[in-house]
This record gives C-alpha cells, structure tokens and sequence, in this order.
C-alpha cells in the first residue's frame, strides 16, 4: 500500500482542475465544491462497492488502498488523450455510525490548468453509479 492522501490537511492548487466532496462532519483545511449524499448502508458496504466498482470501472486502476481508512487512490485514464488523472476517495461513517456513510473524493489533472470539467464529471458519474446500485438519503 502507497501513502494516501490526507482530506483532513487537503490545500488545493490555484488551478480549476480539481474538484472535491467532503462530508458534512469531515473537517478540512480545504473547501469542498459540495457536500457528500449519505448513503443508506454501512461504511463497510458502501466501501466494498466502491473498491468492486472502481477495480471494473474501464480506464481506472487502484494504484493503492488501505482497508482500515478505507480508502482508495485510483489512476483514471481519459479515453481520447490518455491523460492520467488522480481520484483519492474515502468512506466514512455517517453521524450515526453505523447504519449510513459518506464520501470523501477528490479528483485532479495531473497536467494542464483547465480540466472543462472532466473532474467533476467524474466525480458526479462515481456518485450517480454508488447512488444507483443503494439508496441515497440526502
């Protein structure tokens, strides 16, 4: 396993090439561009999923996980250019603690300064696609 990256001490580059969720309980040194869904299974589940959905996500690989943080840092290929783009996502447990959970995602280009989106693109097909497959509750 690799080093993770920190949500909690996150500082964001200048650049509008990143995009970032946070909990609502997470505190960070960096501001989200929105709040995380809860989602309605425990942090376990939904992070099981998310490493099955990324291991079979085309054009992602998981360069490195740590199970107990329960987080993933995935390499996400872009189809035409092939840029390489970093994804680093992580799950925790919901106020409640038990029953619900929350997303910690950031995504960035590692090249260039403008992205027309395509983080945040990604970062909203990952949320549609764990939303689809179990109900969100917020």
């Amino acid at each position: 396993m690799s080093k993770t990256l920190s949500f909690e001490t996150l500082v964001r580059p200048d650049s509008p090439n990143t995009y970032l969720v946070l909990p609502s309980s997470l505190s960070s040194t960096a501001d989200a561009d929105e709040t995380s869904p809860v989602f309605g299974e425990p942090a376990e589940a939904l992070y099981q999923r998310l490493k099955m959905l990324a291991g079979d996500k085309d054009g992602w690989t998981i360069a490195a996980h740590d199970d107990e943080k329960k987080q993933l840092e995935i390499v996400a290929t872009t189809k035409l250019l092939k840029f390489k783009d970093d994804v680093s996502v992580r799950v925790f447990a919901a106020k409640d603690g038990v029953q619900t959970s929350e997303l910690a995602v950031y995504s960035r280009s590692r090249l260039g300064k403008y992205d027309f989106k395509a983080n945040q693109k990604r970062v909203h097909s990952l949320l549609s696609e764990l939303k689809g497959n179990a109900a969100a509750t917020a």
